[in-house]
């Protein structure tokens, strides 16, 4: 099976997952505060940039969440702390194409204006489910 159908037969729970700017997007439902999110669909979106983006309708914020270098998952708003442009993963960093700022896998800023890390949103993963909880950190 090709990447194509693999991505076609996501099942419940997954209501879409298409490139934006070469990111791909969850789109999931945010309940009682958390997103529950099937770990085979989500693993299966990853691509080369170990990221996906989480929208969700009735979250302030789109999440990217980051595959890590150790295999932990991390998930940090997209919304600069700057001006509030929305900041997009690329390689070992999270970038904001208004002003430049830039911030690593963990959500700090390595280079300004941004005075202030991303938001961070605790992740629990299971044997076959992923859950972020919505109240920042």
């Amino acid at each position: 099976m090709d990447r194509r159908q693999a991505l076609g037969r996501l099942g419940t729970g997954l209501l879409g997952l298409c490139g934006c700017a070469g990111l791909p997007t969850y789109l999931a439902t945010l309940e009682a505060g958390t997103i529950e999110l099937r770990r085979d669909e989500v693993e299966s979106g990853f691509g080369e940039g170990n990221a996906v983006r989480i929208r969700a309708s009735g979250l302030e914020e789109e999440i990217a969440l980051l595959r890590l270098g150790d295999g932990s998952l991390r998930a940090l708003g997209t919304t600069c702390t700057h001006l509030g442009c929305q900041v997009r993963p690329g390689g070992e960093f999270l970038v904001c194409p208004c002003h430049g700022s830039t911030f690593d896998r963990q959500g700090a800023v390595v280079r300004g204006p941004a005075q202030r890390p991303l938001t961070s949103y605790p992740v629990a993963v299971s044997e076959d489910r992923i859950t972020i909880h919505t109240s920042a950190s």
